[in-house]
């Protein structure tokens, strides 16, 4: 969706989701950064194998108790 065809406040939105969408977050359970975006919704521990729900485009969970 980089073309000229639509306006640059929708171009930024799109951007800054997909950087949200595309990064890596800190673990609730070992604390590491490795937990990684699978499907919309779903996220997974690369290191601890935990997998869970939370919002579709940004991690929010701090901890499991």
């Amino acid at each position: 969706m980089r073309t000229t065809k639509y306006g640059v406040s929708v171009r930024k939105g799109v951007d800054a989701i997909t950087k949200l969408r595309a990064g890596k977050y800190k673990c609730p359970r070992c604390k590491k950064t490795a937990m990684k975006r699978v499907a919309s919704g779903i996220w997974k521990c690369k290191r601890c194998e935990l997998e869970i729900a939370d919002n579709a485009y940004n991690l929010t969970v701090k901890s499991i108790n």
